[in-house]
């Protein structure tokens, strides 16, 4: 199953602490390479989620509210999905609801007792494996420590490198599974210590309770827990604890974090994912623990903008927004604060100076270590998120070692040789922040004064967007910005085309570059970008597959209009240089090398920045006297429809061929197979090509 999402129930019942929890631990162990998405049961329900997920994650909460909002045809297509491959992770409620039976407090007045639909577990879940469980406290938490059993994840010995088989674990009222007596289909993972007490009669100990269990369902795997395994130790405040059993619950996790990292790793990898290594390694510094990353400061730089006036002009308009003290006395920082969506702490590089931002800024402006309880959009309480931003003048441009994953000095110099004015024009660059487009949307009164061609570029994005409901994947080596353009509207450039032609530069800067014309990049509509996948060994569908075409790249273009004039945010995100999760026009560039017997380079990213934005603003001063008629020679050349047999879900399945996309308005037209003369028009926003099974459906 070659899925790229990840996806995260979030309906009714769902704990919303423990949903964030769940979803930055997703994204510190599979973020690099697989979309974590939340959905609801309507997503469940009605669209076609089957195709694209590749693992399903039920958190913690309550599971009576979930049988509400799944049980029948939702739960009938889980279980099929599963079966005919697909995964199912369960966690404390998401395993209970993924057993047979469930069996809660039988006998108090928080029993839940019953038969469930997924039987992932063909026995019951009992629980609470311990007493005292209290749903509005942690009273009834603990550290359990856990028994690993190492031979039955099926993975490398080595991975365990000297870790203990005992492991401290958060535990708050998950069950044990008792499995039925002709079970064959299950092995258990990890067991609970022989504390724990049977529900129905609390003087009963349950020996060799199975605490995590793997379960064959068909071609598929659904693993179970009834511990919190993506609790990590600095999620929690120990304060929150202060029964006699959990008293020292946040410091016993905080010393074998390292060891239940590796475990979530072992159980991603034996269900068959691709975990980052990063997430399961040792943590050098014993005071810190790997985590998931945080917002880092974004430098801002003059990038094609040469002229002293214009480069003092930008910064003094920048600099003069912010006219509020920051909130943090931090010792040797001087820094204003720009009051918009968020509070931008704006501040100005100096020459020479190494060290644009010292640790404790980073870390009380940064990370939402002092803000409380995590909410329920899995980011900082509304009150105000925060964020940095560093102005760098030619002479004060950040080194290797403030921007390790990306080579600013690099970008500017390809930039410069690059034949272009506007596009491109400053350079703002963050090494991880939420959303390059959703930075720039969100805080508008900020975009207001950025140069036109300001180009925002970031190596990790927490909550990449994409189309529609879509996330972005945002794995190292993929090229991942978003560029300001300002638009006057003219009759023979209207704004719609112009998503059109930032994916046409993508690839024509890749494909125009002497020898790489016949590269297999192409596009794909209304606004993604493919290449030719030969699978790998190690990639998700590498079981006999041939190559064929593979997303690589999208667009998402956000507008808004005052005056006339439209200021359009084009947000890209390319797989430049890393293989997984599908290909990379650097991989594309070496299978073509080994079967043409050729040596073209390969492309950095920080080149293929500047070949986009240039090809952008030449593809664009032509549509803007010409409009796109000249240009629909190379955008058919590049894209995937010729001809195409495609069949419109909306119109009783009508089967249609493609004629190709209106140069005025970018509809696809498509010409009925049952009436030759019609000709069907279907809007870009509107509809979603499926290009594998041929299907035109209108967006839900």
């Amino acid at each position: 199953m070659s899925g790229l999402n990840v996806l995260v129930y979030s309906g009714p019942g769902v704990s919303l602490n423990g949903r964030a929890y769940l979803l930055r631990t997703l994204r510190q162990f599979l973020g690099h390479r697989y979309a974590i998405i939340p959905i609801g049961a309507d997503t469940l329900r009605a669209e076609p989620w089957e195709t694209k997920a590749v693992l399903l994650v039920m958190p913690g909460g309550r599971d009576m509210p979930y049988m509400a909002e799944l049980n029948g045809p939702v739960n009938t297509r889980i279980r099929a999905w599963v079966a005919s491959g697909g995964r199912y992770l369960g966690i404390c409620a998401g395993g209970y609801y993924g057993s047979a039976r469930c069996e809660f407090e039988p006998g108090t007045d928080k029993q839940v007792v019953g038969d469930r639909e997924l039987a992932f577990f063909p026995g019951t879940c009992m629980g609470c494996a311990y007493e005292g469980f209290n749903y509005k406290s942690e009273e009834g938490a603990r550290a359990v420590e856990a028994i690993v059993d190492r031979s039955a994840f099926g993975v490398a010995e080595s991975l365990w490198r000297d870790d203990p088989t005992k492991i401290r674990i958060h535990y708050n009222g998950g069950g044990y599974f008792v499995p039925r007596a002709d079970d064959n289909s299950t092995r258990v993972l990890v067991r609970y210590p022989d504390d724990v007490t049977d529900p129905h009669d609390r003087l009963h100990r349950i020996k060799d309770a199975a605490a995590i269990v793997s379960c064959e369902v068909g071609r598929g795997i659904a693993v179970l827990s009834g511990l919190h395994i993506e609790y990590a130790w600095d999620f929690l405040a120990a304060s929150s604890y202060t029964q006699p059993h959990n008293r020292g619950l946040v410091a016993l996790m905080r010393a074998h974090d390292t060891f239940r990292r590796r475990l979530v790793g072992a159980i991603f990898l034996h269900m068959g994912l691709s975990p980052d290594p990063s997430a399961m390694a040792d943590c050098a510094d014993p005071s810190h623990s790997v985590r998931a990353p945080t917002v880092t400061p974004v430098f801002m730089a003059p990038a094609r903008a040469t002229g002293v006036a214009a480069v003092a002009s930008a910064m003094y308009a920048l600099t003069a927004m912010a006219t509020h003290q920051g909130e943090y006395n931090i010792d040797g920082v001087k820094d204003m604060v720009l009051q918009d969506a968020e509070d931008i702490h704006v501040v100005t590089a100096q020459t020479g100076d190494r060290r644009r931002v010292c640790a404790s800024y980073e870390h009380a402006v940064l990370t939402p270590d002092d803000v409380g309880p995590v909410s329920a959009t899995d980011e900082m309480p509304e009150s105000r998120l925060h964020s940095m931003l560093v102005l760098c003048a030619n002479d004060a441009l950040p080194d290797e070692h403030e921007t390790p994953r990306f080579d600013m000095r690099a970008a500017i110099k390809y930039m410069r040789e690059t034949r272009a004015h506007t596009a491109g024009s400053w350079l703002m660059y963050a090494d991880t922040t939420r959303s390059t487009q959703t930075f720039l949307e969100r805080n508008a009164r900020l975009a207001s004064h950025l140069p036109d061609g300001t180009v925002h570029v970031a190596t990790m994005q927490l909550n990449g967007r994409g189309r529609g409901r879509n996330a972005w994947i945002s794995p190292v080596g993929c090229l991942q910005f978003t560029m300001l353009i300002r638009h006057t509207q003219r009759k023979q450039a209207p704004v719609v085309m112009l998503q059109y032609i930032m994916s046409l530069a993508i690839v024509e800067a890749v494909t125009s570059l002497p020898g790489y014309d016949a590269l297999p990049l192409r596009l794909k509509w209304p606004n993604d970008l493919y290449a030719l996948h030969v699978p790998v060994s190690d990639s998700d569908d590498s079981s006999g597959s041939a190559p064929a075409f593979a997303k690589i790249g999208g667009i998402l273009v956000n507008s808004s209009c005052a005056r006339g004039e439209f200021t359009l945010l084009f947000g890209c995100g390319i797989n430049v240089a890393n293989r997984l999760p599908t290909t990379s026009i650097n991989s594309v560039i070496r299978d073509y090398n080994d079967t043409h017997a050729t040596r073209l380079a390969t492309i950095p990213v920080e080149r293929m920045l500047a070949l986009a934005t240039a090809k952008f603003e030449e593809l664009y001063r032509t549509f803007l006297v010409y409009g796109f008629d000249p240009l629909l020679k190379a955008y058919y050349r590049r894209w995937l429809h010729s001809d195409q047999i495609v069949t419109l879900a909306d119109r009783d399945y009508e089967r249609a061929q493609v004629v190709g996309i209106s140069a005025t308005d970018g509809q696809l037209q498509v010409r009925s197979l049952q009436s030759p003369r019609t000709v069907y028009s279907l809007q870009p926003d509107g509809n979603s090509f499926d290009m594998l099974r041929g299907l035109i459906s209108r967006k839900l």
